[in-house]
């Protein structure tokens, strides 16, 4: 799970959700998430939150076929509108970015790829250290990963490149070869519980 703490209560911003369960425990989240519903989840390293996925939601279902197991069992994902748009050209003038790591080369590489950016892995570290000098990055929480929120624009990144190329902070490596991008896949398998039986008022 990815959620984003609402500040003005203990609800939340539900930006990823992928869970586990029988058909009809599967199909009650899928309906709790189509009409927007706020609902309770829980789990390792944080206590009873309630969730929304808000508007414009994308769910994704599957089946796991499980040995010894009579009836296979079903594999919900949920995605808000904002997490989608992150992907290659997705709102680009957006001024947020959701993302699911906090790997500094994951980090710069998602970036990079959403807004079209000249960027390259050597500069991940400094990418990191200008987020955090401009106190552009936040923590959100998460289960089985370790999710950010990423505040800036195109226009804005684009200008911390120009003037860190220029006082030679960083630098474009001469012998022209392709960039090696490391991204790490590091999720974890964790537990989380989803209440959609008893989903909140709206």
């Amino acid at each position: 799970m990815v959620a984003e703490h609402n500040q003005q209560d203990r609800s939340a911003r539900c930006h990823l959700l992928s869970v586990i369960g029988n058909d009809q425990e599967v199909a009650a989240i899928a309906a709790a998430v189509s009409e927007e519903a706020r609902f309770y989840a829980s789990g390792p390293g944080f206590s009873r939150l309630m969730i929304t996925l808000g508007e414009d939601a994308a769910t994704f279902r599957g089946s796991i076929t499980v040995p010894g197991r009579k009836r296979p069992i079903r594999h919900l994902v949920a995605v808000s509108e904002a997490l989608s748009n992150t992907r290659p050209g997705g709102s680009p003038s957006a001024r947020r970015t959701i993302l699911c790591d906090d790997d500094p080369q994951f980090l710069l590489y998602r970036i990079g790829v959403r807004f079209g950016l000249p960027v390259l892995p050597e500069w991940s570290n400094w990418f990191c250290e200008e987020l955090e000098r401009h106190k552009a990055i936040e923590p959100l929480i998460g289960i089985g990963c370790s999710p950010v929120l990423v505040k800036g624009t195109k226009k804005r990144f684009l200008g911390w490149i120009g003037h860190a190329l220029k006082r030679g902070t960083i630098r474009i490596p001469e012998d022209g070869r392709s960039p090696s991008w490391g991204v790490p896949s590091k999720f974890a398998l964790t537990s989380i519980t989803v209440d959609s039986m008893s989903p909140a008022s709206r």
